[in-house]
């Protein structure tokens, strides 16, 4: 069974705090992590936002996401399982001594 994926390729600047309400939904995010995938996503175009999804839910997120002024596509994925765009995944962290990450520069 094919797998699918959404891309983002454009947003609305008027409509940012709908699309951090979106993002929140589609991902289960907390506040603050979708406002930073929010920003990651304006400047990262074209961007895959899940991939290896059905595609039933793969039109869903789309449509939550044109609802919220972006510009999204579905396309086929070649992931056999679900995968969420991660930035912060690009960064290296460390343990401080009060046990909280750190990041590496």
């Amino acid at each position: 069974m094919a797998k699918y994926q959404v891309t983002v390729t454009g947003l609305s600047h008027e409509k940012v705090i709908p699309l951090i309400k979106s993002l929140r939904l589609i991902a289960d995010l907390g506040l603050k992590d979708a406002k930073e995938l929010a920003e990651f996503l304006a400047y990262t175009r074209p961007c895959v936002l899940v991939a290896g999804i059905e595609r039933e839910v793969a039109d869903h997120i789309v449509g939550l996401l044109r609802e919220a002024g972006a510009t999204a596509a579905v396309e086929e994925s070649g992931l056999a399982v679900p995968m969420l765009l991660c930035p912060e995944a690009n960064h290296r962290f460390r343990w401080s001594w009060l046990g909280g990450r750190v990041a590496v520069d």
